[in-house]
């Protein structure tokens, strides 16, 4: 089930979109999504052998029970609240400790400071801390939860947000350039009347963002370069973007049209697909495709910067282009969730996320079919126009193809196998959906059924799949709705695909199997031998 595959994604980078986000240091969460609560522990499960050992927690204080309500006392203090035990903690510690150092260094000000949350229920109780990690910056007494990516430059950039305007003043345009050399992407806004709308939509959008730096500028010398704009300033693609000659007119501008801007052209093209990138595909309900091959494989990977000046003319509707490279070890998740294998590759891989069914938001789409020795921008334009038209079949979710073809009888299917076997004009197919083949009892039941119905139904074929794991073509499975089965009448003259939907579930009868198995194929053959019987007559009046 796709929808299911997505949230293996979205629980490898995003879970999906979110528990598997939170995989990567610089992926941004709620403080909700790593779904680990606090509570009681059995002293048992705590390892003898320190979990923390490796750690250097020099500029980093220890707080507990006893002693947390100290925490507010310091003028600058960020707070985190983690578990031994939690997977995430430990990928994100060291950046925390990496912070800490840094301000030390930097003689900044700021205090650093942990509570294991899940032996101290106090001090979580009194933070509302429901999940690991959570961080908080406290200013003077005032608790602020840090939502951001998991990076030391956003951990002290939201910092020094909250210590100062969210628009910075600037005289000269130089200053944009060292501000660039922090942080990839900077706006500038050369809006001369700050009560005008358009500057209000400019500062509420920096005031709820830790991403970037925002910046005013009237002088001179911005004036007679820009005008009234807001500029986007970043170290890839185009350099400078204009909002009112890249986007839309000042005047048009409404509540969300910075934060859409911003999103259409902060991603840069064609560059290596990480979760920071896909997780915003996914907040800003963008398209995105996927080029997919693999680095040891040099023909493959020239073709890098084709998709790069691609994804420039594709992002003019909001389609991004990425690279994703399989021989990179923590792209591997990107490719299990996916279900891509080398066999597949090169590929492009459409991810749509605001589509209403979830089996439709992933399409992969191999290129082997293209000369890739003569591949161009125009080709890739024309191949990419082909499958949004929907003229090419696409590949089908699947697991690689099995040596074990047959099981009790059923021939056992994959995504990649299913036209194969199902979509065949020579032959009625009835095809079973099971969640599993491995442990579920009701999926077990049902497949027992049908391989005693072999015998009975010999021009039949029995084929199934794991929906779990593999896509069936064109068929919408709910997750609460299996098993089930569809009945392909391809060898008769109304072809037809019949949807067999057990009484209960959780516990399906071989006799309701037989009692619409008879009923079908007996009312398709009647139809049939009426047609012949028709034809028969025809032929004797001439």
């Amino acid at each position: 089930m796709q929808n299911k595959s997505l949230v293996i994604l979205l629980l490898i980078f995003i879970s999906f979109f979110h528990l598997c986000i939170l995989e990567e240091n610089n992926t941004e969460f709620n403080g909700e999504e790593d779904n680990v609560t606090y509570g009681s522990y059995n002293e048992s499960d705590i390892e003898e052998e320190d979990p923390f050992k490796d750690y250097n927690f020099t500029n980093v204080l220890l707080y507990d029970d006893t002693n947390y309500t100290l925490l507010e006392k310091n003028d600058i203090n960020f707070v985190l609240f983690y578990s031994q035990y939690c997977y995430h903690c430990h990928k994100f510690l060291p950046t925390f400790i990496e912070a800490a150092d840094y301000c030390k260094e930097q003689k900044l000000k700021v205090v650093f400071s942990r509570i294991d949350a899940n032996l101290n229920n106090n001090a979580s109780e009194t933070y509302q801390i429901y999940s690991y990690p959570t961080i908080y910056l406290i200013l003077k007494g005032k608790r602020h939860k840090y939502q951001g990516y998991r990076t030391r430059d956003a951990l002290i950039n939201f910092m020094n947000k909250k210590l100062s305007d969210e628009v910075f003043k600037i005289s000269k345009l130089e200053e944009i350039v060292e501000y660039q050399k922090k942080t990839p992407i900077v706006l500038l806004s050369t809006v001369k009347d700050k009560s005008s709308q358009i500057f209000k939509y400019f500062y509420d959008y920096a005031k709820d963002s830790y991403e970037y730096n925002f910046f005013s500028c009237l002088s001179e010398e911005c004036l007679k370069k820009y005008g009234e704009d807001i500029i986007l300033f970043k170290n890839f693609d185009e350099k400078e973007v204009s909002y009112a000659k890249s986007y839309e007119k000042l005047s048009e501008m409404k509540n969300t049209s910075i934060s859409d801007f911003i999103s259409t052209f902060a991603m840069e093209c064609g560059s290596l697909l990480t979760m920071e990138s896909l997780e915003a595909l996914v907040r800003y309900n963008k398209t995105g495709f996927f080029y997919v091959r693999n680095s040891s494989d040099e023909e493959n990977v020239k073709y890098d910067k084709l998709f790069k000046e691609l994804g420039k003319d594709l992002r003019k509707d909001n389609t991004y282009t990425f690279v994703c490279d399989t021989g990179i070890i923590y792209q591997e998740n990107i490719q299990d969730a996916f279900s891509i294998y080398e066999g597949d590759l090169p590929a492009v891989f459409y991810y749509q996320h605001n589509l209403p069914n979830p089996a439709a938001r992933n399409k992969l789409y191999s290129l082997r079919h293209l000369d890739m020795k003569k591949v161009s921008i125009e080709s890739l334009k024309n191949f990419i126009k082909d499958i949004k038209k929907g003229k090419l079949k696409r590949d089908l979710y699947s697991l690689p193809v099995s040596e074990s073809k047959m099981v009790n009888g059923i021939r056992r299917l994959v995504g990649k196998t299913f036209d194969q076997y199902v979509i065949d004009e020579k032959r009625n197919v009835f095809l079973g959906i099971v969640e599993s083949d491995d442990y579920r009892e009701e999926d077990k039941r049902f497949l027992e059924i049908l391989g005693n119905l072999t015998e009975k139904y010999k021009d039949l074929s029995f084929t199934y799949i794991s929906a779990n794991t593999n896509e069936p073509r064109d068929l919408l499975i709910k997750e609460d709705e299996i098993p089930v089965g569809f009945l392909y009448t391809n060898a008769m003259e109304k072809k037809e695909i019949i949807r067999f939907e057990p009484k209960n579930f959780s516990e399906v009868y071989e006799e309701e199997v037989v009692s619409f198995l008879d009923e079908n194929l007996k009312k398709h053959k009647a139809k049939d031998t009426g047609k012949e019987k028709k034809k028969e007559n025809v032929q004797t009046d001439l």
